[in-house]
């Protein structure tokens, strides 16, 4: 048995016992939150056996094999870092951080400790990015010359998921006092992992970033100066260049990503509003010459936090890592420096 302990106990971390919960061989026993009486709420909940506010006490009094890290950004650190201190195996929501230099240094804990970690790349758990990634690796599509990705959400100008004024969840993403790297860090983390997981590393970024006004700049503690729309070139290692893009203000699109991918030899076009069997389609082979596109067979895939519990019974690290996150990690340090700068930078790692 897998016993885990939750950190965190907003509302990614119900979704993350519902699915630890559901994996045979899995338990989560164990939950920490700083706020006073949330853990204990938390807990009742989802049945879990015990509840803290203070993390270290957790990490020091349950019998834990792992955890998973579900704090807002800027609190991933110092309980990621206590974890591999107690050498447990960590999962960590994305992005591993809101630095490139914090993440080094959990990458560089993990790999001394030679711990399993994770970071819950989401994405990666539909069977058409695997199958697109394994697309592209297989060189079917012959050498990618061209790449257009977006992720596109509407939460500021829709109600789509409730009124953002008057719910701290929203609140906190648009002010950066309070952690949040707007857009760019929420979802354009998401981006950039599938672009690269899919196509390959990033060597240059030039980057663009926009706050619009809204009709209020603050609503309380919550001052709105972090980024709503992103747009970025980038150059891949390979020789292919591309643009991704993200915004907060596409009306009409709750939750969409997709990633269009072009080769020499052929083409797939990817997008995860679009249910199965038209989320990944391809135009390949004897398809190429009729401009045809046809959806690809995409087998089912463990999800992310089956691999994480896979990979501490097997002791194999499994597909995401420190050690990749830190990489899309530099992607968004390449981005706010970019933009900064009025220029393109070079991504360092």
């Amino acid at each position: 048995m897998i016993r885990l302990g939750i950190i965190g106990c907003g509302g990614m971390a119900a979704a993350q016992v519902d699915r630890f919960t559901k994996i045979k061989g899995c338990k989560v026993v164990a939950c920490s939150d700083i706020a006073p009486g949330r853990a204990a709420e938390f807990a009742k909940k989802f049945k879990i056996p015990a509840a803290y506010e203070d993390t270290r006490q957790m990490l020091a009094n349950e019998e834990l094999d792992g955890v998973s890290v579900v704090t807002i950004d800027s609190a991933h650190e110092q309980p990621v870092l206590q974890a591999i201190k107690q050498g447990l195996h960590v999962m960590c929501e994305k992005p591993l951080s809101t630095t490139l230099a914090s993440a080094k240094k959990m990458a560089a804990a993990a790999k001394r400790g030679k711990l399993i970690t994770a970071v819950n790349f989401s994405y990666r758990n539909s069977p058409a990015t695997q199958k697109a990634a394994s697309l592209v690796a297989s060189g079917k599509l012959g050498c990618i010359v061209h790449v257009e990705g977006s992720y596109l959400q509407s939460w500021l100008p829709s109600k789509v998921w409730g009124d953002w004024r008057t719910t701290e969840a929203w609140l906190w993403r648009l002010s950066t006092k309070h952690g949040s790297a707007g857009v760019m860090g929420d979802v354009g983390v998401h981006l950039y992992d599938l672009a690269s997981f899919v196509v390959g590393d990033i060597k240059e970024i030039h980057c663009d970033l926009k706050t619009f006004k809204k009709d209020k700049k603050r609503i309380g503690p919550y001052v709105f100066d972090a980024n709503d729309s992103a747009v970025a070139s980038v150059r891949f290692a390979n020789g292919a260049i591309g643009t991704l893009h993200t915004t907060r203000w596409a009306t009409g699109y709750a939750n969409t990503v997709s990633l269009r991918v072009f080769g020499e030899k052929g083409s797939l076009d990817l997008n995860l509003d679009r249910p199965a069997p038209q989320t990944l389609r391809v135009c390949l082979g004897k398809d190429v010459d009729k401009c045809v596109w046809k959806n690809a067979k995409c087998p089912k895939v463990p999800d992310m936090y089956q691999r994480f519990v896979t990979a501490i019974k097997t002791g194999k690290q499994g597909q995401t890592s420190f050690a990749g996150a830190t990489k899309v990690q530099a992607y968004l340090d390449a981005s706010f420096r970019s933009a900064d700068k009025q220029g393109w930078v070079k991504v360092k790692v």
